[in-house]
């Protein structure tokens, strides 16, 4: 898609390459068929690290167009922020599949 549609990726690369990974995390918990938030956690927090350094490794091509200017430090940096906001978006995630269970628990009881 970013081969694509190159103007949309360009105009992608301001503030909102932010929710992508944020989408990516409350995805990574919502499809998942857990009933407590401790189960969620190993997952998420593994799930956070691959999809973050799949992220810098694609944006990193995309962006220097060849891997001979891959900067190992940077990279990781990247990585590293991209997991955190994964994460919060994991934990958002876990907050709107709890309330759906309560929902659906207390629709069921009633």
């Amino acid at each position: 898609m970013f081969t694509l549609k190159p103007d949309w990726f360009t105009f992608f690369w301001g503030w909102q390459i932010i929710l992508l990974p944020l989408v990516a995390g409350v995805l990574m918990v919502l499809v998942q068929n857990e009933h407590k938030s401790y189960c969620f956690l190993p997952k998420l927090i593994i799930g956070s690290i691959i999809t973050s350094f799949v992220f810098v490794v694609i944006w990193q091509i995309i962006v220097y167009n060849s891997g001979e200017n891959f900067y190992i430090p940077e990279a990781l940096y990247t990585t590293l922020f991209f997991a955190a906001i994964i994460i919060f978006g994991g934990l958002v995630g876990i907050v709107i599949r709890g309330a759906n269970l309560l929902i659906k628990n207390y629709a069921k009881n009633k």
